[in-house]
C-alpha cells in the first residue's frame, strides 16, 4: 500500500509539472500582440502586421521559429521574456500560422 501511494504521488507530481511547463498559446497571443505587432511588424509589413507570417521566405521549421522568437526577444525587442514566455509565443505562432509538428 505504501509503495502504491509513493508511485501515485510521483505520477501526479510529474503530471502537474508537465501541465505547468506546457506552453500557453493564449498568453503567447497576449505577449505577441503587446510586443511584436504594435511596432516591429507594423513597420515591416504594409497592412496587417500578421502578414509577416504568411510571406514568402517565412520560417520553415519549429526550430527556426523558436530561434527567431528568441532572437527577437533578446536582440530586437529587448522584451526580457522568460524562456516560458518565448515558448508561449512560439506555441501561439505555431498554432495560428505555421502548424509544425
Amino acid at each position: 500500500m505504501k509503495k502504491t501511494v509513493c508511485v501515485l504521488t510521483v505520477v501526479l507530481s510529474v503530471s502537474a509539472l508537465e501541465g505547468a511547463l506546457a506552453a500557453d498559446a493564449e498568453r503567447g497571443r497576449m505577449l505577441h500582440e503587446q510586443s511584436c505587432l504594435s511596432g516591429c511588424h507594423a513597420s515591416r509589413v504594409q497592412g496587417n502586421p500578421n502578414d509577416i507570417y504568411t510571406r514568402k521566405g517565412r520560417r520553415d521549421s519549429l526550430e527556426k521559429l523558436q530561434a527567431q522568437v528568441a532572437f527577437c526577444n533578446q536582440q530586437v525587442l529587448n522584451t526580457l521574456w522568460w524562456p516560458e514566455d518565448e515558448a508561449n509565443v512560439v506555441d501561439y505562432l505555431n498554432q495560428t500560422f505555421y502548424k509544425f509538428k
